[in-house]
């Protein structure tokens, strides 16, 4: 992951390279490929110019692969009955195996947990979708990186480490070789540029 040498990031870039990796999640049918380039190219010269060309990498394998990715491999891969769900709490709980298990379902918990946290910041999801739903996860470590508050701070570094991090690596495995993997690996190791310190204002 990350080397104790590797130089620290500015909040900025940092923050726009977890917002790009939200977006990335979406259907590519649905991108502009110009400018998804553009967003693509630009955050990698900028990793690269702050001396990360390692978390540059697995961004720059994505866009070799995007827009070759189908719409039957999105769909089987992210959204119906998908093979890799992009919601955390499904690699480290079990579904209720009933609905009087709902309530009480470990996983529920978790979403109730994660929600709390993003209430705590001021976001709301939007849409009917469920908290854990990685492209949220991604928006809200954006969003939140401008807290100056020192308890909210604290509270974000909480909900990265017991949250969000324990989760990537099961994430990750569960796509394989599947293009979204490299997103996943980048917002691990930009995560670890953060529980590493190695964060510029």
């Amino acid at each position: 992951m990350l080397e104790k040498s590797a130089p620290p990031l500015e909040e900025g870039l940092l923050a726009d390279a977890y917002l790009l990796s939200s977006v990335l999640f979406a259907n590519p049918e649905a991108m502009e490929r110009e400018s998804t380039d553009a967003r693509i190219d630009n955050l990698c010269n900028e990793l690269e110019l702050q001396g990360r060309p390692d978390i540059a990498h697995h961004f720059g394998l994505f866009r070799e692969e995007l827009w070759d990715i189908s719409e039957d491999e999105y769909l089987f891969t992210l959204e119906m009955t998908p093979s890799s769900p992009p919601y955390l709490g499904s690699y480290g709980f079990d579904a209720p195996k009933s609905c009087s298990d709902i309530g009480a379902n470990e996983r529920n918990m978790y979403m109730i947990e994660v929600a709390a946290v993003y209430k705590h910041y001021g976001m709301e999801m939007e849409h009917g979708e469920m908290p854990d739903y990685f492209p949220a996860i991604c928006e809200f470590l954006a969003i939140s990186l401008v807290e100056e508050d020192l308890r909210a701070r604290k509270l974000r570094k909480g909900f990265i480490e017991s949250l969000v991090l324990p989760f990537l690596p099961d994430f990750i495995r569960g796509l394989g070789k599947k293009p979204w993997a490299h997103i996943v690996t980048a917002v691990a190791e930009l995560i670890a540029t953060e529980i590493e310190g190695g964060v510029e204002g």
